[in-house]
């Protein structure tokens, strides 16, 4: 209907708990009033498991409604959405988790200026890209003194902010169930600081202060040192007179060892050994404070990632930096970091070709974007990229945030959709990676034609991965054909190359229900029932099915019988 048009749809919170209320917003606009019936349906991979119709009555003009779903909570998992008008349909997704970790979707906020008092945007956007966990980025007065004292203030980077605009947001992201994080650098002080407690800060092996470019000195968060007391004091803080729900525990990479100077004793501090339990009292600390808290750990470049792997953090964060410069190196860091926590793993990975518009074309940048997802999503991490409104980090200082061009804002949206309605498909912790054993190579377990194709992430190849999750096989297909470098930040240009009739043969030992391919890339996510047959192979009986196109990222499941 030409006179009232369907513009969004999202859900209201940023996940949902078991018997919690579902409400689905719509953005209509309509050219004049008149009740019509909108009909939303919701599916479980390719079941739809629920319909329901509304008839609502609109008022003219753009107008935001809320639609409750009927449908209870009680059930974990991933679920997709589709609102209907008559023929124009919109798709979203939400789903129900036992705790925010269990799929992490991380973002960021950084703007805290007088303006933003009032801004709700940011928030909205966050919301409806499925953001549960956000990290407010220099948010505090001084990293050693976080909490500001008056309603504005300065920063140590000379940033004129609002203790008011922070205080907003938090209360936004709360109502919206998006857990608020508070950044703190674990060991960062000003020079001021520093020179009334240098018995407290760390020095080279030359007795030099450790320091960050002399804008931040690096202080001992050994347990002896009173450091260790003072910052977990003003992590604290940020709970109790803020209003965080969580910290973000923030390092530069180094020192790895430096030399303290307490009580006049020189000793050598190795950090990777005092990380653990630095993490571990904060987690104390916030468990005490919160019945659900957000707490995450920077491993810099993946250093001490042995160390601070099974500590008590909620997640394993990762910043990504060289020599991990490749789309192997991100696949590494995924599987290393499951392996050694069993817990979801984020990697800050930025995407720095968004701040050389000089060298790239916004499409180039658009593509290293949906490319450097799809490879971290695929592998089952996360990548921490994207915030404020249509934002993404081209490097670590979020303030200097790109702005995402208005026409490609629905392509990401729906890699976060996709996510969201299967990722019970995709985040499995207790799934099996068979993708080095079970196809290319000597391997023919899955044989695929009509492509060039590879086990791991490889220029001018399809990355083939393979995996085992109860009761289903999945293979993602990665298309990095017409890529001429595996550089992930690194803009794309004349990316993709679209693939058709992707041909698939797997050796099956099970019954098989059926066969599905959906992707970020086609028709809102939705799946689509693949035809198959049964075929014999030297080793036995298999099924052969046709995939009919690849853009970016396709996720294949094959449904096996109980």
């Amino acid at each position: 209907m030409k006179d009232i048009m369907l513009l969004d749809v999202y859900p209201d919170k940023g996940y949902y708990k078991i018997g919690q209320k579902i409400n689905i917003y719509l953005e209509i606009d309509c050219e004049e009033e008149k009740s019509i019936t909108i009909e939303i349906k919701i599916f479980l991979n390719n079941d739809c498991i629920y319909a329901q119709n509304d008839e609502i009555s609109f008022k003219k003009g753009i107008r935001t409604y809320k639609i409750v779903l009927k449908m209870p909570a009680d059930k974990l998992g991933g679920y997709g959405v589709e609102a209907s008008i008559n023929d124009h349909k919109l798709a979203t997704a939400f789903d129900v988790v036992s705790k925010w970790c269990d799929r992490p979707r991380y973002a960021f906020l950084s703007d805290f200026y007088k303006e933003d008092e009032e801004d709700i945007d940011d928030v909205k956007s966050l919301l409806k890209h499925h953001i549960n966990v956000v990290q407010f980025y220099d948010w505090m007065y001084k990293h050693e003194d976080l909490v500001p004292k008056s309603d504005y203030y300065t920063d140590l980077l000379d940033r004129e902010l609002s203790k008011i605009a922070v205080e907003n947001k938090i209360k936004l992201c709360k109502e919206a169930r998006i857990l608020p994080q508070a950044y703190g650098a674990i060991y960062a002080s000003s020079k001021e600081y520093y020179s009334s407690h240098k018995d407290v800060a760390l020095y080279t092996n030359d007795d030099k202060p450790q320091n960050l470019g002399d804008w931040f000195f690096i202080m001992n968060i050994s347990s002896e040192s009173p450091w260790r007391e003072h910052i977990l004091n003003e992590f604290k803080k940020s709970i109790t007179d803020m209003g965080f729900e969580g910290i973000h525990m923030d390092t530069y990479g180094f020192p790895k060892m430096a030399y303290s100077k307490l009580d006049g004793n020189k000793k050598l501090e190795k950090l990777n050994e005092q990380f653990p339990s630095l993490i571990n009292d904060t987690k104390k600390m916030l468990s005490q404070e919160k019945d659900e808290s957000a707490l995450t750990f920077n491993a810099v470049g993946n250093w001490a990632i042995e160390d601070v792997a099974k500590s008590n953090q909620d997640a394993v964060y990762i910043e990504v930096w060289d020599p991990q410069d490749t789309y192997y190196h991100l696949y590494q860091l995924v599987n290393r970091a499951r392996e050694l926590s069993n817990k979801q793993v984020i990697l800050a990975a930025y995407l720095k070709c968004f701040a050389q518009k000089d060298i790239y074309t916004h499409d180039a940048c658009h593509s290293s974007l949906l490319l450097a997802s799809a490879t971290i999503f695929a592998c089952g991490g996360f990548h921490f990229v994207i915030g404020e409104k249509d934002g993404v980090l081209p490097d670590p200082y979020y303030v200097n945030y790109a702005k995402v061009n208005k026409e490609y804002r629905r392509d990401i949206r729906n890699y976060y959709d996709f996510i969201v309605r299967y990722g019970d498909l995709i985040f499995d912790l207790n799934s099996k990676d068979e993708s080095m054993t079970h196809a290319n190579g000597i391997n023919t377990e899955c044989v695929f034609s009509n492509g060039n194709f590879s086990s791991y992430p490889k220029a001018d190849r399809v990355w083939t991965l393979i995996r085992t999750v109860k009761g289903y096989k999945t293979i993602s297909l990665v298309n990095y054909t017409g890529v001429k470098s595996d550089i992930w930040n690194e803009g794309k240009e004349d990316y993709p190359k679209n693939l058709v009739d992707i041909d698939v043969q797997v050796l099956v030992d099970e019954e098989i229900n059926g066969v599905y391919v959906a992707s970020p890339d086609f028709n809102n996510c939705m799946s689509e029932k693949l035809e198959f047959e049964y075929c014999s192979i030297d080793r036995g009986k298999a099924i052969k099915f046709r995939v009919p196109r690849l853009k970016i990222w396709n996720l294949i499941y094959i449904e096996i019988s109980n």
